[in-house]
């Protein structure tokens, strides 16, 4: 039964696109009620939370410090408050969903992949809607999920399941596609190479920029880990070569070519007008605009920032200034909340301290792959924490919503993952 709720409950994580009319002056999300629902689940059903005494007292002080900073340096306390509440319900959540598994991450991560498995599937149901002209096996709004433009994607053989767009579908797959890749480098055995394969497959179908990247830094990781790479000049020779030579083809996939082309025209254009922005794209235009509007505000709030949630003030007070007056400008407040990258969203509300700081978490906590590495449960762990080291370095780039698709979740499981295979280097 246990295990039942679980994997229910993990499934409605990744409906991240199912609105509900309650009004907090934010968008309510369905999963928001599942969280706290199972909450107090958890207090009902479970009799202890495994947690020590020291990292309590540890995280207790980092959180008061934390909230005091944001306080201080903050520009609305009301944004700062609502931001830190979502964040510290989906903390607590996460904490205790894991819990439930009694930190095994292996399981968590084989039920991770079964949804994946079936937003997969649900694909396939896409592309025969797609063939067959029928609208009800593409679009999945009347099942209440804001599907986007899933009806202007699919027609051109871009698909994204349930989720809201093509990117949001590869920010989910990012850690399944690793633990696929690893799968076929025969590395672990978290997933069967059948399922493995298709899931790979799937995920391309996005046709996400963000995707293709996470497919090619995946094969880095698992290359330059496994194999001694740069001890063998040949295969150097070869893995860059085919490095390459996949870029070129990945870059020649149109939608990924006219984001590309975009971007490089507009940021190397020294002096955008109005006609070179409304020339673009929409995801172009919101990399530029975001990326104006954060220097801005990182030149006014250099080191702490202005408070975490607030970036959409800071939206609000610099956008005319970097945009001229056109249409989108007015229309497209494209990424006003989440400034479109983790990066500059972090730089913007925690300034160049709070970017250090959470580069430094990222980087200590990865797990080097060595020969050392031989149990099925060190390698799984290696695994877990490299395929979550993937989804946060894309969640940098592009992404800015810190508890969206279980990002809480999956950064915690990241955290303990590096712990659990520490403990079992300590013991060897």
């Amino acid at each position: 039964m246990k295990s039942l709720v679980n994997k229910f409950v993990l499934l409605f994580i990744f409906l991240d696109n199912i609105f509900l009319p309650i009004n907090l002056g934010f968008d309510f999300k369905l999963n928001y009620l599942v969280m706290i629902g199972y909450v107090f689940y958890y207090m009902l059903t479970h009799s202890k939370i495994n947690l020590s005494i020291k990292n309590l007292v540890f995280f207790t002080i980092g959180v008061v410090l934390f909230f005091g900073l944001n306080f201080y340096v903050g520009i609305s306390r009301f944004l700062i408050t609502k931001q830190l509440a979502l964040i510290s319900i989906t903390l607590v959540f996460s904490y205790l969903f894991i819990n439930s598994y009694d930190f095994d991450l292996k399981k968590i991560f084989k039920d991770y992949i079964d949804i994946i498995f079936f937003a997969s599937v649900m694909v396939v149901v896409q592309i025969i809607g797609v063939v067959f002209n029928l609208n009800f096996l593409i679009d999945f709004s009347y099942l209440g999920f804001d599907t986007g433009g899933i009806v202007l994607n699919a027609p051109r053989g871009r698909f994204h399941s349930w989720f809201y767009e093509p990117s949001f579908m590869a920010y989910a797959f990012a850690p399944i596609v690793f633990v696929s890749l690893c799968k076929l480098f025969r590395i672990g055995n978290l997933i069967s190479k059948e399922k493995a394969l298709f899931i790979i497959i799937i995920s391309l179908m996005t046709q996400s920029s963000i995707g293709f990247l996470g497919f090619l830094l995946s094969i880095s990781i698992i290359g330059f880990s496994k194999f001694p790479i740069l001890k063998r000049p040949v295969i150097l020779f070869v893995v860059a070569f085919c490095f390459i030579l996949g870029s070129i083809l990945i870059y020649r996939i149109p939608p990924v070519k006219l984001r590309v082309d975009h971007t490089i025209a507009l940021f190397l254009n020294e002096n955008v007008t109005a006609d070179d922005i409304v020339k673009t794209n929409l995801s172009t235009y919101a990399l530029y605009s975001n990326y104006e509007i954060t220097k801005m505000a990182f030149n006014k709030n250099p080191v702490f920032g202005t408070g975490i949630g607030t970036y959409e003030l800071n939206y609000d007070t610099y956008l005319n200034k970097v945009i001229p007056d056109i249409t989108w400008r007015k229309f497209h407040k494209l990424n006003r909340q989440d400034a479109n990258s983790l990066f500059f969203r972090i730089l913007v509300e925690m300034g160049l301290f709070g970017l250090l700081f959470y580069l430094y978490f990222v980087l200590s906590r990865k797990l080097k792959y060595s020969s050392t590495i031989k149990t099925d449960s060190e390698q799984s762990l290696w695994i877990i924490n490299n395929g979550v080291f993937v989804l946060i370095f894309l969640r940098l780039i592009r992404q800015g919503h810190y508890t969206m698709l279980g990002f809480i979740l999956l950064i915690l499981i990241y955290l303990i993952s590096f712990k659990q295979a520490k403990a079992i280097k300590a013991t060897k």
